[in-house]
């Protein structure tokens, strides 16, 4: 732990920190103007290695530094399906089907394309089912740095959820992505400098043998159907829940050209699958390094391993990873909701970027409501992210690579999906088509899985002899 001294020093660097972040934001102001495009996709003027970074620290953030870890932990490699697994397939995925076709589009969202291929109906139901989809996301972001702020400083977590808030908001409203892009860098770099560092640490603390063992010991699993059934569907989720994902689709947008969009994809999802591999050997040989740990795992093995200066910067790149994550998953709903949820007279009497930039507040406010109304509630609310893989996938996937489906094809496709999926948040064995009632009697549907394939039926057979009239 720090004493008083570097508890000082941590704060200290922790203001300057963030007054780097402002300034970062401040600065990418001045190029907004009254553009969308340039807030919502820094004008597709970005590099491609740009694009990588802000792709990688999108989603390397409290899931798989912290959550993720302590999960493989306890329950061995088996945690790592749904993240870092399925996130970095989903990257490599995006580069081979949407990024060039959706860059070639021009959109500025992802509902957008819901409207030109479908219909304004499908865009306003698309956008329904995203925008709350990240309120629980991100609120678990805010509370993943709320409680680093009460075990360094002890402050209260409700305390500390509302500074994040307005750290993470600040320089996201100022800027759009310019500022997302350009704070990425620096966080990013923090972040994977800091995972790397304390992953070698662990390392030297265990040692080769003791690595081997704990390896060993965390790729074992029994024989057991229901958990590799379980194992395929968080794989899906992860893979090809975040396809439909604002944040996935903004970030490969902000680049020059479709070549680059995809390219980008590419480097990222291999970039984000080798960096996964850090956090998760800490989760494997966490065992050995703490005994008797009871959560925390990363923080925990950075107070036994680091200390003063060192120690600070790898609080500071924890930090960093929430950050990157929390100022994407902002600007991500919050650009759906000024583009298409509210009227084209609202932007046009306001400014487009005046609206967007009050969106981004309204999102984070929300998310802080959602972060304050208890665990039970935003861990549901979390959950919604998988709202948008039984919702909108199909569509998506569908629109772009078959024949032209008429728009009431994707809109039964949601609402199916959507229909299917939602009941089951509330019930015991929700992780199960059915709950318990089919689990009792041997038949195991996974849930996100079945609901998917639920949506893809609606949408095929939905207007199928409208089909050859609009192709």
């Amino acid at each position: 732990m720090l004493d008083a001294t570097w508890t000082t020093v941590l704060v200290i660097s922790l203001v300057v920190y963030l007054g780097l972040l402002i300034g970062i934001g401040a600065l990418a102001s001045r190029r907004a103007g009254d553009s969308a495009e340039e807030f919502l996709l820094a004008g597709r003027t970005l590099p491609m290695p740009m694009a990588v970074i802000t792709l990688l620290a999108t989603w390397f953030g409290a899931g798989v530094m912290l959550t993720v870890t302590d999960k493989i932990a306890v329950s061995g490699l088996s945690a790592a399906a749904m993240d870092p697994l399925g996130v970095g397939l989903c990257l490599l995925l995006a580069g081979w089907c949407l990024a060039r076709p959706l860059w070639n589009m021009g959109i500025l969202t992802v509902c957008d394309f819901y409207a030109r291929r479908f219909s304004v109906a499908t865009e306003k139901l698309a956008a329904v089912i995203l925008v709350p989809s990240y309120f629980g996301w991100i609120a678990v972001q805010f509370l993943a740095i709320a409680q680093l702020l009460n075990l360094f400083f002890g402050w209260s977590l409700e305390w500390g959820v509302f500074v994040t808030m307005i750290a993470g908001t600040g320089y996201t409203m100022l800027g759009g992505l310019r500022a997302v892009v350009w704070t990425d860098v620096l966080q990013l770099g923090l972040v994977l400098i800091g995972v790397v560092w304390l992953a070698i640490l662990a390392y030297m603390e265990v040692g080769w043998d003791q690595t081997q063992v704990a390896v060993r010991d965390a790729a074992i699993m029994e024989p057991n159907w229901k958990e590799v059934i379980l194992l395929l569907d968080l794989l899906v989720v992860g893979c090809l829940g975040n396809l439909p994902a604002q944040d996935l689709v903004q970030r490969f947008l902000c680049v020059r050209s479709a070549t680059a969009a995809s390219r980008a994809c590419y480097l990222a999802g291999v970039g984000y699958l080798f960096f996964g591999l850090f956090p998760i050997f800490m989760g494997i040989v966490a065992v050995h390094v703490l005994p008797d740990f009871q959560s925390d795992v990363v923080m925990s093995i950075a107070r036994k391993l680091m200390s003063g200066p060192v120690l600070i910067v790898f609080v500071l790149a924890v930090i960093s990873a929430v950050l990157s994550t929390i100022d994407g998953a902002i600007l991500s709903p919050a650009s759906v909701l000024a583009q298409n949820l509210l009227p084209t007279g609202i932007r046009e009497r306001f400014g487009t970027v005046f609206v967007n930039r009050w969106a981004v507040l309204v999102v984070a406010l929300c998310s802080l409501a959602t972060a304050y109304s208890g665990s039970s509630a935003y861990e549901l609310l979390e959950e919604a992210y998988s709202l948008m893989l039984v919702g909108l996938l199909v569509p998506l996937l569908g629109g772009l690579w078959l024949p032209r489906r008429p728009p009431s094809a994707a809109i039964a496709s949601m609402l199916v999906g959507t229909a299917v999926w939602l009941p089951h948040l509330f019930l015991e064995e929700s992780d199960w088509f059915g709950g318990l009632s089919l689990v009792q009697g041997g038949i195991y549907l996974p849930l996100n899985i079945t609901a998917t394939i639920c949506s893809a039926v609606a949408f095929l057979c939905v207007g199928k002899n409208r089909q050859l009239a609009i192709s």
